[in-house]
């Protein structure tokens, strides 16, 4: 048997008064029932209190989670990689375009606050792959300091090294 008073029940459920209906969550008077109760008399949450666009609770992607917070995860990474890239120098091919990708896609972070709307912009699949690609960038700039790419080379090619067949 349940232990809760008739009052607290009556306060939760959407009931009737007079022609016009009120909602047990928040009160609200409209003309119709809640549309999540339905007139009915039990427990439920108003169209009031409803988010927009909820997460998914899965990405449908084996081993990849639903990121809480896209948006502050990829402000972050992509900080990191700007950083990351000041150190390269600045006529460095890879420097550039990778400089150029970010700052675009940066930039889109910072205006849209939706994160569909932000995979649609980004056009590069779930924004939870997105957050993988810019993890893998930020490995990869780190390596490219310590490789070196713009340096010249320490010896010479071979002539034929790029002809084929040999």
């Amino acid at each position: 048997m349940r232990s809760s008073s008739p009052t607290l029940l009556a306060a939760l459920s959407a009931r009737r008064i007079g022609s016009r209906y009120r909602c047990g969550a928040c009160a609200a008077r409209r003309p119709s029932p809640c549309p999540l109760t339905g007139g009915r008399r039990r427990p439920a949450p108003c169209w009031r209190m409803r988010r927009a666009a909820p997460r998914p609770a899965t990405t449908g992607l084996v081993g990849l989670a639903v990121a809480e917070n896209p948006h502050e995860r990829l402000r972050i990474l992509y900080t990191k990689i700007l950083g990351v890239l000041q150190n390269i120098p600045k006529d460095a091919a890879y420097r550039k375009y990778t400089e150029q990708i970010v700052n675009q896609r940066f930039n889109l972070v910072q205006t849209e606050t939706d994160v569909q709307k932000l995979q649609d912009k980004l056009n590069s699949g779930h924004i939870e792959e997105v957050i993988v690609q810019a993890e893998n960038e930020l490995s990869l700039a780190r390596k490219m300091i310590q490789w070196k790419p713009w340096e010249p080379l320490v010896e010479e090619p071979p002539s034929d090294q790029w002809r084929w067949p040999i």
